[in-house]
């Protein structure tokens, strides 16, 4: 009887040990967040595994497993290891929608905004925005992007060659490009070697789109048209009275750095922005420093 007892003793306190015991590595399920512009995920729980699959800043995931520094992550149908060093459990703040407070666009459904953080800096940030049937305006891309290489200057004071960009909300003119039409719905030129655009204030065409060969004699200065920056683009319509002196060939263009007074970004970017635009939704372009946002 006395070697009964003790078997069922000892049994006893093996299974209780038995449900006691967790899993190793076992980790209750969590929502977490990347804090990299991107983040690499693994078939293992090291950097010499394959990556499976990429992850954005800010992107969601799904841990249930946590080795050392590297969470068990399930995105979608994938799943893999990342490293925790990049994952976090804080939610990130959701971006401020910057034309909802906007006083000046009620007419228009469409919005190209160029911020940047003063006046004295060539960086800027795009942004687009879309209104929908309930009048709010929808994010639609943030992108990077370069205004004049001394920064902005508001339209009183902008000078010809002062290579700074307007401030100010402007209609969108002629889109156009040294290539076919990329599938835009504004009016659309193709440039050729001929075209010019009259930057001499004296002239009677300043600020105006020429043909080298028929005006030469009117006037002393233009830009050519027929370069890569202009592989495509559109008139931001800036000084359309031509008042002289005061600024013109201002564009929204292709390219990489400050520019003499324009807008530019990249050409993706450039072609997706003018297969968006659209002449029946009114769109417009506001240029500002961000903390003067509230002027429109």
């Amino acid at each position: 009887m006395k070697k009964i007892v003790a078997v069922l003793v000892i049994f006893s306190v093996v299974f209780a040990g038995f449900h006691m015991t967790k899993p190793a590595h076992a980790a209750t399920s969590k929502t977490k967040y990347v804090t990299a512009s991107a983040l690499n995920v693994r078939t293992g729980a090291g950097t010499k595994y394959k990556v499976v699959t990429t992850i954005k800043k800010n992107q969601s995931v799904k841990v249930t497993q946590t080795k050392g520094s590297w969470d068990k992550v399930t995105i979608g149908s994938k799943i893999g290891w990342a490293s925790n060093k990049y994952l976090t459990t804080k939610k990130p703040a959701t971006p401020k929608n910057l034309a909802a407070g906007l006083k000046t666009v009620g007419s228009n459904k469409q919005l190209i905004l160029v911020t940047s953080n003063g006046y004295n800096t060539s960086t800027a940030v795009i942004r687009t925005f879309e209104k929908n049937s309930k009048g709010q305006w929808i994010p639609v891309l943030t992108t990077k992007g370069h205004i004049g290489k001394y920064g902005f200057t508001p339209a009183s004071k902008m000078s010809e060659g002062g290579k700074k960009s307007p401030t100010g909300k402007y209609t969108i003119g002629t889109a156009f490009g040294r290539y076919g039409n990329p599938g835009t719905k504004l009016p659309y030129r193709k440039i050729t070697s001929d075209d010019v655009w009259v930057d001499d204030s004296k002239s009677k065409l300043y600020n105006t789109w020429q043909s080298r060969k028929k005006t030469k004699s009117q006037w002393k200065s233009a830009e050519n048209m027929n370069i890569s920056a202009y592989n495509y683009g559109f008139v931001i319509n800036y000084n359309t009275k031509r008042t002289p002196y005061k600024g013109s060939a201002i564009f929204f263009h292709v390219g990489s750095g400050y520019t003499l007074g324009c807008t530019d970004t990249s050409q993706t970017n450039v072609v997706r922005i003018l297969k968006w635009l659209d002449p029946k939704k009114k769109p417009v372009i506001i240029q500002t420093p961000i903390k003067e946002l509230n002027k429109y």
